[in-house]
C-alpha cells in the first residue's frame, strides 16, 4: 500500500500545489518536483485524488480563515500586551475579545482573567 499522505507532505514541502480537477491531478510547483516523485504520484493518482478528497472533506475550517488568523494573532497579542502597559482597559478587554471569541487563539481560549 502507498503512503499517500506522505507523498503529499514531501510534495509540498517542496512548495507544490496539488489541485484534483475531476479525475485528472494539476500538480503547480516553483520548481520541476524530481522524477521519483512525478513517478509516484502517476502511479498512486487515484489514492492521491482520493486523499486529496478526504483531506479538503476533513477541513472543517476555510483556508482562508485559518490564514487570517495566522496573521491577525500575533497583531492582536501586541495589542492586548500594549494596551496592558499604557493601562488602556477599553483596548485591553477589547483585544482580549479579539483573541479569545473571534480569532479563537488557544492561548486565550481557557484564560479566566
Amino acid at each position: 500500500m502507498k503512503d499517500v499522505p506522505s507523498l503529499l507532505k514531501r510534495c509540498r514541502a517542496l512548495g507544490a500545489t496539488l489541485l484534483p480537477m475531476g479525475d485528472q491531478l494539476r500538480v503547480q510547483a516553483p520548481h520541476p518536483l524530481p522524477d521519483a516523485i512525478v513517478a509516484e504520484l502517476r502511479d498512486a493518482k487515484a489514492e492521491v485524488l482520493a486523499e486529496l478528497q478526504r483531506q479538503r472533506d476533513d477541513q472543517i475550517v476555510p483556508w482562508m480563515l485559518e490564514e487570517w488568523r495566522r496573521i491577525a494573532i500575533p497583531a492582536w497579542r501586541r495589542i492586548l500586551k500594549d494596551s496592558i502597559h499604557s493601562g488602556d482597559a477599553k483596548h485591553e478587554e477589547y483585544a482580549y475579545w479579539m483573541l479569545r471569541e473571534v480569532l479563537e487563539d488557544d492561548e486565550y481560549q481557557e484564560t479566566d482573567r
